[in-house]
């Protein structure tokens, strides 16, 4: 496999982290915005209720018999009343907006951080060494005792034949460990055909160069087909890692605008939170930009050329942030289905029976390292969590 797959969850890794559990400041402040939006409904209620008999006493009938003075202090109460109803109406979006837009900006911040990545990208590593040697032919005894056989024949006899010297070539850069050649397709296919009609030309006047034929071809037949299934799934985590590529630079892009719209120093996100190496430490700078982002919103919100104008664009924001974690787990996802895939495929050949057996002795010693990869997978990732928190991330629970 292709060494950039094999850092594919390495990258994972260092462009994003899925948060299993939630962390302190994010539930801190899903607290603090569902207790503040709490006693905001309270204060509506409340206002409510208020409202409602103020209105019930100046409609009353009896009313009318009141002196000018109460009814000249019913007024201001109701007058109070439903200005104090205005400013709660316009402080509950206000306050949800706010704290959800901290939410996102510490959220942002957790989709950079890393979570287990030398352990996780060696364990990624040893199953994707193991699952690309399966196809190298050159390590099977039947191939290279067949081709040793081979070799001597052709440097005795089968030099002068254009085509013997076609299928040395083929089988030369299949059994290349240099070569780059994929171990499927035409140059397999006519190395298989170039064999059976050379033995057949032979046939057992190359007694030992004959009798190695059979198994030869079993094994790079089966190699082939391998590889050829194996190739499919190896696709997939291309195509995943191009779109890991473009969320990076999208995540990288977003936090940058973010950053310098809550007049937080980048600098400070580098030493502070990308050089951290406890979560205590992370955890302390996220609370510093809860800080950041509260008060240049207040800022904000005090100038009349601003006021209100910043809702927009925190909601954009929340947004943006909200479909780069829902990609990601949707990224996990696919990246669990293909796992799901490997091991499918090496179910298919694992039955020594059906094929050789120092074949399938390689297919089986892949359950082991197979195992470790989806134990540190989900020891990692939780997709199906992940994309269900992100779809009420900011909804008042």
């Amino acid at each position: 496999m292709n060494s950039k797959l094999y850092l594919l969850l390495f990258l994972f890794l260092s462009i994003s982290g899925l948060v299993i559990a939630q962390t302190e400041i994010t539930e801190q402040i899903k607290n603090d915005r569902d207790n503040q939006l709490k006693e905001l409904n309270q204060k509506l209620k409340n206002n409510e209720e208020v409202v409602n008999q103020l209105t019930e006493k100046l409609a009353a009938t009896e009313y009318k018999t009141a002196s000018e003075k109460e009814k000249i202090d019913d007024l201001e109460k109701l007058q109070f009343a439903l200005d104090n109803r205005l400013k709660i109406l316009e402080e509950a979006p206000k306050t949800k907006i706010n704290l959800n837009g901290q939410l996102a900006f510490t959220e942002l911040l957790s989709i950079q951080r890393d979570i287990q990545p030398l352990e996780l990208f060696l364990t990624s590593q040893t199953f994707f060494d193991q699952l690309g040697s399966i196809g190298k032919i050159q390590q099977y005894k039947s191939f290279t005792s067949w081709k040793s056989e081979f070799d001597k024949w052709y440097d005795k006899e089968g030099k002068s034949d254009a085509m013997t010297a076609l299928l040395q070539n083929s089988l030369s850069l299949i059994s290349s460990t240099s070569s780059v050649v994929p171990l499927y397709g035409t140059l397999v296919n006519s190395a298989v055909s170039g064999v059976t009609g050379l033995m057949g030309t032979l046939g057992k006047k190359e007694k030992d160069l004959y009798d190695k034929t059979p198994e030869m071809l079993k094994i790079l037949t089966i190699s082939s087909q391998f590889e050829q299934q194996k190739s499919i799934i190896d696709h997939e985590w291309k195509l995943i890692n191009q779109e890991l590529e473009q969320l990076q630079k999208e995540n990288t892009q977003l936090l940058d605008e973010q950053m310098n719209y809550f007049a937080i120093d980048k600098s400070r996100y580098e030493s502070r939170y990308l050089r951290a190496t406890l979560d205590s430490e992370r955890e302390q700078f996220k609370n510093e930009c809860r800080k950041s982002i509260s008060d240049k919103l207040a800022t904000l919100d005090r100038s009349p050329e601003t006021k209100g104008k910043w809702l927009g664009q925190v909601e954009t924001y929340m947004y943006k942030v909200q479909s780069l974690r829902l990609r990601f787990g949707q990224l996990t996802t696919r990246m669990l289905a293909n796992i799901d895939q490997y091991e499918s495929l090496l179910k298919n050949y694992s039955d020594p029976g059906k094929f050789p057996a120092e074949f399938t002795t390689k297919i089986l010693a892949m359950n082991s390292p197979l195992n470790n990869l989806r134990n540190k997978f989900y020891s990692s990732f939780n997709p199906a969590k992940y994309v269900e928190d992100s779809a009420v991330m900011y909804i008042e629970r």
